[in-house]
Formats: C-alpha cells, structure tokens, sequence
C-alpha cells in the first residue's frame, strides 16, 4: 500500500459552526439549504505522518490555493477562531510552526537542613 505526504483536497464547513472538515477533492459535498458554507480547494501536507491518499482524518498543515494562506488541521480539523475566522489563516506557513528546545541537566539534590525538602538544581 503506497501512502504520501500531500494531496489536493478541500476545507468544507457550515459558517456558524466555526469548523472546517477535510474532504478529498473529488468528494462531493452537499450544501445544507438553510445556512451557508465554507468550501476552500487547496493542498494538506503531513511533515512527519505519511497518510493514505483516500484518508480524510490527516494531521498536518493545509495550504489555501487561492489565497496563499496556510491553517492547522488537526485529524481532519480545522479550527476557526470563534470572533475573526480569517485570523486563523496565516500568511506564511512559518507562522503555524513553533519548536521547543530542552536544554541542561535537571537533578533532584536532598535540602542540607531538612532532607523531606528537595530543590532542582539546573547544570548547563
């Protein structure tokens, strides 16, 4: 089985609800009468994930192909923000990522007066 880190697909969703669900490109989606929606073509990219092509629950980043801008997606989701929708959507994909780096050594020393107190003790 041939699994892949990007597919064309599209963000669909109802505008009140405030959550947009991934679909693949060439499923249909079928427009509630009563409220309006969100249909938004573009491409998913999964950077460490590898997922199926037919899969629809992806982790990763979606790229409008309209706009330009990139939003999180998360198992198939992404979340709107509930007061500005378009403040969710980032210019530039740099943007949506953060990295944490851990550095030092922590060791746990006993207290010098009183040994049932510990203190943490950072060594870089």
């Amino acid at each position: 089985m041939k699994y892949i880190y990007q597919k064309n697909a599209k963000l669909v969703g109802h505008i009140e609800e405030k959550i947009l669900c991934l679909l693949n490109s060439k499923d249909d989606w079928i427009h509630d009468q009563y409220r309006e929606s969100f249909i938004i073509h573009g491409t998913i990219y999964s950077s460490n994930m590898p997922f199926h092509p037919q899969s629809i629950s992806v982790t990763g980043y979606f790229q409008d192909e309209e706009t330009g801008k990139w939003i999180k997606v998360k198992n198939g989701v992404a979340i709107l923000n509930s007061e500005d929708p378009s403040i969710s959507w980032k210019m530039s994909f740099e943007d949506l990522v953060s990295i944490h780096f851990k550095t030092g050594k922590y060791i746990k020393l006993k207290h010098p007066i009183n040994p049932n107190l510990k203190r943490i003790r950072n060594f870089n």
